[in-house]
């Protein structure tokens, strides 16, 4: 007896009668375009609505022209598929279906791997991808897997991904003696487009088959191209004439308690300590092309915590967006300055909304304060999507004054920590169809400060435009940006600001840079220019240079780590693709860098080798060679002179098993050594088990330890001049991560993840900088007698558990429980058994929340 998957709807689009067709159907044999089948809700007797069963029953999916010509894409391009696939299509005047039949001769062994909506797994997969705009850059996904998993993606510059994206559709999937079957209904109110008497859409096919890791597609999408949108085929003749529905309101609620340490006394903190939200997120589609989001009193609380960390570096962490509503079309808001293997920095950055607030209390002896640990984001609303040949971006998002109550004995006060502000981002994009684009991009941060908070820029703007011009070949083409900024506050702020780490304007031997103390202003500009190769079966390579001014800042509503700074890079990768019996593709990667900041100081010079390989029996493996010439160091003095830094150099490795086994993992490690004798190495061991299809248990372990004989300690000022210490750590560093991922249906899963985290850093051989720039590198040193104590050892516990029910599409419940623990002593030798069981110890703070929301389609 074959396994039969049957997603319930209640998306009703349209009912079909055998004798209702308004339009003929048809696809040229071996072509890329194909005309779908129109079909009328004719209200007759004998009309029967279209039942998403994955039976493909109605008479109408008989009469629909198959697409059949698929071609296999990986591992062997342009060869024909392993199995037979076809596919129909049909719509009416609200939504598109499309029937799939993916044939298969051992059905038995087809693999649908129960996980929770949006999650990837090595799973047969059945994808129709629609570029419903027809733009060959941007694309709406929507995939499910044999289990009935779906997942959905939003493409954007044609190449890029926003997994982030949910739409309300459905899908049903069966499975019989031939293989398996896959029916969507996807809303033509999910997509965006500009209706005409006849529309064309982009489209595509692609299936995955999971246990040959093989993928094939209607038509090729060559991994060759310099894109993937513009690969599609076309859906023509569809007649789009009537009005869809175009708001969606997602009320919600939520109910929580907190538990959590209370000092005695302390009558601002109670434990437990219930509370109540209530807010909605709202989608407008203001027209065909252009959506309007918003959301009032955000809440994010069943999102994952961030993971622990400990920075000893001059600058700021860098932190992924996880909270849906600015992941959701982030493409249309990015305007890069710093990219780094795939991660990328620009002029916004969307976790400084609803942000830590910058200020603290004042607490003196006998005191009580409570601050808030986030700003609150009263309100944001964004637009995206299209106008003709524009994509177009734009946020608003207004923060609350932030305030901190503090208590000594019978008095109370307030201090205000963060100001009311406001975030503006915009950005519009002009693109053609060979993939070339031209954009500018506006973000301004407007704060309404109070005299706790005058220390803070009261307005900052920063503006730029980008581009990608292909040449006549469109594997070719020239990028960049220009970008200015520009801060404005009193003079207390603008000199806080040209002595952070981005700028240490007040480094003594930096005779090009002037400390302005009377300054009300900071400007600055940022460029970059590279010449790339981004498609073809052999090489690709990327040449580029950039600079950013002394005084470029983009950190109120953006992230840069420093300005001052000229760089170059250049890559050149070779790639071997064609299957052979050893591998199914490799890689070679060639990579060469430079800097200075604008006092003509080399900052440093380096090269790499490496390459990657995946073999035929879908284990993966790579490695490469690092060398640092070493240069001078502007930043490690904390705003002190430069001084130079040291040769070294590094390898690393990564080892990955074929994830479609029940046990499967991974390891990656490095080692790392300079001239001083100082030395790091580390490794990331992981598993995964699935022990049943529907259950997975997965755990890692982070270790690394460190010698670092230049560590900064402190800049001890004296009556005549400062010390800039350094000493000698010694620091060991173990995170464990487990989850558990149970999906018992497909809309209702349940998700633990816990991180128990422990650093340890201790001190020795303390010495101060005293002669700059000399050679060698020890020379620059010499002993001190330095007093303090800046061992450290920090404890970590977090975890965060979430059951998810989608008990309707489009509308959820929530329930969950997240827990932190952490502690700091100054206590500096690593031990694991007694840090790691005296973490559960460290009083913890609970946080437990139901939250309800339901999609309403108006």
């Amino acid at each position: 007896m074959f396994h039969r998957r049957i997603l319930s709807t209640t998306l009703l689009c349209g009912v079909v009668a055998s004798s209702s067709v308004a339009a003929a159907a048809g696809t040229a044999p071996g072509g890329r375009s194909v005309a779908p089948m129109r079909i009328e809700a004719a209200m007759v007797p004998g009309a029967t609505a279209i039942r998403l069963d994955g039976e493909f029953n109605e008479g109408a999916w008989e009469r629909a022209t198959p697409i059949s010509d698929f071609i296999q894409r990986d591992p062997k391009e342009g060869a024909p598929p392993t199995f037979q696939t076809e596919a129909r299509v049909l719509y009416d005047g609200a939504c598109l279906y499309v029937a799939v039949r993916a044939f298969d001769k051992e059905p038995d062994k087809i693999v649908g791997i129960r996980t929770r909506r949006d999650s990837s797994s090595p799973s047969d997969w059945i994808r129709v991808i629609i570029d419903s705009y027809h733009d060959k850059r941007t694309a709406y996904e929507f995939a499910v897997n044999a289990a009935g998993v779906k997942k959905d993606n939003y493409w954007f510059r044609d190449t890029n991904q926003d997994d982030s994206w949910d739409a309300v559709w459905d899908v049903a999937v069966t499975k019989d003696g031939q293989g398996w079957k896959a029916e969507f209904r996807i809303p033509f109110s999910q997509l965006r487009f500009e209706p005409h008497k006849i529309d064309t859409f982009g489209f595509a096919v692609v299936r995955e088959i999971g246990r040959l890791n093989e993928v094939s597609s209607w038509p090729l999408l060559p991994k060759s191209a310099s894109g993937f949108v513009s690969s599609f085929g076309e859906l023509g003749g569809l007649q789009l004439g009537t009005s869809l529905k175009r708001l969606e309101l997602v009320p919600y609620a939520v109910a929580n308690v907190q538990t959590q340490p209370v000092e005695s006394g302390n009558p601002l903190k109670t434990s437990p300590d219930p509370g109540s939200a209530f807010g909605a997120d709202l989608k407008y589609a203001l027209t065909p092309g252009l959506t309007l989001n918003g959301t009032v009193n955000p809440d994010f609380g069943q999102v994952e915590a961030d993971p622990a960390v400990v920075n000893l570096s001059a600058f700021e962490t860098f932190y992924q967006e996880r909270r849906p509503f600015f992941v959701e079309s982030s493409g249309n808001l990015q305007f890069d300055l710093d990219c780094n293997d795939g991660s990328c920095t620009g002029l916004f950055y969307s976790r400084r909304i609803g942000r830590v607030p910058h200020g603290s209390p004042d607490v003196g002896e006998n005191s009580f304060s409570s601050s808030p640990i986030q700003t609150t984001i009263l309100g944001a609303a964004k637009l995206t999507g299209r106008a003709g040949a524009f994509s177009i971006g734009a946020l608003n998002a207004v923060t609350g004054q932030e305030q901190a109550q503090l208590v000594t004995g019978l008095e109370r006060t307030t201090q205000t920590v963060e100001p009311l502000t406001n975030y503006t981002v915009m950005q519009a994009k002009r693109e053609w169809s060979n993939q070339s684009s031209l954009g500018f991009m506006f973000t301004g941060t407007m704060r309404k400060l109070s005299e706790d908070v005058a220390y803070l820029p009261g307005q900052a703007l920063t503006g730029g435009v980008n581009w990608d011009w292909r040449l006549r070949d469109p594997r070719y083409g020239i990028s960049g940006y220009w970008a200015a900024s520009s801060v404005h506050g009193n003079a207390d702020a603008i000199d806080t600001l040209q002595q952070n780490p981005v700028h240490y304007f007040q480094r003594p031997d930096a005779g090009y840079l002037a400390l302005d103390e009377s300054a009300t202003s900071l400007n600055g500009q940022a460029g970059s220019i590279q010449l790339q190769k981004v498609g073809g079966e052999k090489v690709r390579f990327s040449f580029s240079g950039q600079f950013k001014t002394p005084g470029f800042d983009v950190n109120d509503v953006g992230y840069v780590r420093r300005a001052d700074d000229i760089s170059q890079s250049g890559w050149v990768q070779i790639r071997w693709d064609k299957p052979t019996k050893l591998y199914r593709r490799v890689r070679l990667n060639l990579n060469q860098w430079s800097a200075w900041n604008f006092g003509g100081d080399t900052r440093y010079v380096g090269a790499n080798v490496n390459a990657n390989v995946v073999l035929t029996s879908n284990w993966a493996a790579g490695g490469g060679v690092n060398v640092d010439r070493g240069g001078i160091d502007d930043r490690s003095t904390r705003g002190g002179p430069a001084f130079r830094s040291k040769l070294g150099g590094n390898v690393w490795y990564w080892v990955q098993t074929d994830s479609r086994k029940a046990v499967n993992g991974a390891w990656q490690g490095f080692v790392w050594g300079d001239e001083s004798g100082s030395s790091s190495y580390g490794f990331d061991p992981e598993i995964s088990y699935r022990p049943l299809s529907f259950l997975t248990v997965s755990g890692g372990v982070h270790f690394e330890k460190q010698n670092e004989d230049t560590q900064w300690v402190e800049n001890v000022t004296g009556p005549t001049n400062t010390k800039y210490v350094f000493g000698r750590i010694r620091q060991t560093t173990v995170g464990l991560t487990a989850r558990v991922n149970y999906t018992i249906t497909p809309n209702l899963s349940v998700q633990l993840y816990a991180q128990p985290f422990v650093s340890a850093g201790e001190y020795s051989d303390y010495k101060e900088l005293v002669n700059p720039r000399a050679r060698p590198f020890s020379d620059q040193f010499q002993p001190y007698a330095y007093r303090g104590n800046p061992d450290f050892n920090y404890r970590s516990f977090r975890t965060t558990n979430v059951v998810r029910w989608e008990y309707r599409p489009g509308s959820a419940l929530y329930v969950v429980w997240q827990q932190g623990r952490e502690d700091v002593t100054d206590y500096g030798r690593f031990r694991f058994g007694k840090d790691m069981g005296g973490m559960f110890g460290i009083p913890g703070t609970n946080v437990f929340l139901v939250k309800f929301s339901y999609w309403l389609n108006m």
